[in-house]
């Protein structure tokens, strides 16, 4: 499960491929929801808004979407879709050609969202931040589309919902510390690729790989990262030592780090 992000203050520069991009922002969507409005770096949770990459013409630009895919044929106001699709931040790579809301975007509408890290919780109350030890962007995977509403109530605060998912797989060994699932994680020309149009469920099913690099690094954080209104970057403050690379064994959580634990700093 990946259902808290965080980014970047300004998105640092980005090469794929051995190719440097230029990437700009685009104009935000006429109509959209004023939420989008709201920066959020820490502690994304699902219903905030986050920068996305898309490819429109050949060109890499950054929007803003909703963190939840809402599809473009869903009935109803804004309160309505929000209560109906609430659990649509993640999509799971098994299922995603077969699930109504998934399958239309994933082969029209994909994307990358560049990620500082994620959050992710081995007994669902202690959480652990993901992160890479350079502390390079990491790309995670992910399919959007966008919704209007049709309800005159939802015209003063933007009618329209430009959304996203992320895509999950099983985890890879490092991750399968943490939990079952893992954010899909691309790199160089396979990122790149990703973003291409016209490629059929077969082509985007070898996409589909548990992640694997000793570049990654997981660290526990105060359960302040529980609460969605905390948006500071104590949200991924370690109090304990990196998890280490070696070994199988999932992550077992003590109750409470010792007390030099909460004076680490990374």
């Amino acid at each position: 499960m990946c259902g808290r992000l965080n980014q970047f203050a300004k998105i640092p520069a980005l090469s794929l491929a051995g190719m440097k991009l230029r990437i700009e922002r685009r104009p935000q969507k006429k109509d959209e929801d004023t939420k989008s409005e709201v920066p959020v770096i820490h502690n994304i949770c699902p219903t905030d808004y986050a920068d996305v990459l898309t490819m429109q013409s050949d060109e890499i630009g950054i929007e803003r979407m909703r963190f939840g895919l809402v599809p473009s044929w869903a009935k109803g106001g804004k309160r309505e879709v929000a209560k109906k699709f609430g659990l649509t931040f993640n999509a799971r790579c098994e299922s995603i050609f077969e699930l109504a809301s998934f399958r239309g975007p994933i082969l029209r509408q994909r994307c990358l969202i560049p990620v500082q890290g994620w959050h992710e919780w081995p007994d669902r109350t202690t959480p652990y931040f993901i992160h890479r030890t350079d502390d390079e962007p990491v790309l995670l995977a992910g399919i959007w589309d966008v919704w209007e509403s049709r309800s005159p109530e939802d015209f003063e605060s933007g009618a329209v919902i430009t959304s996203m998912s992320v895509v999950t797989t099983p985890p890879g060994r490092y991750m399968a510390k943490f939990h079952d699932r893992s954010p899909l994680i691309l790199e160089g020309e396979t990122a790149l690729a990703w973003m291409q149009p016209g490629m059929q469920a077969e082509d985007l099913r070898a996409f589909f790989k548990p992640y694997e690099s000793e570049m990654l690094e997981a660290y526990r954080v105060s359960t302040a990262a529980n609460q969605a209104r905390n948006k500071g970057e104590g949200a991924l403050r370690a109090i304990a030592p990196p998890v280490p690379q070696a070994g199988d064994e999932p992550v077992k959580v003590d109750e409470k780090p010792g007390p030099q634990m909460l004076l680490f700093e990374p």
